[in-house]
């Protein structure tokens, strides 16, 4: 069995799924590491401040109306 970081609990949990509830379970869990790649990167915080200065920038500019 591939070493992987889950508890040992877990992964025999695993190993008593049928194959194809296994199979979307590992789906599931490359399917949510990348949405934490994508949203926990080094730009995140770069990006939800150039979001959130753009927004007051429109909010003066404008008077909130877009």
């Amino acid at each position: 069995m591939k070493a992987n970081h889950r508890s040992p609990v877990r992964a025999l949990r695993t190993l008593m799924l049928p194959r194809d509830e296994r199979a979307a379970a590992r789906m599931e869990r490359r399917v949510e590491a990348q949405m934490r790649r994508e949203r926990d990167n080094e730009h995140s915080a770069e990006r939800r401040a150039a979001a959130r200065d753009a927004d007051a920038w429109r909010e003066r500019s404008w008077g909130g109306t877009r």
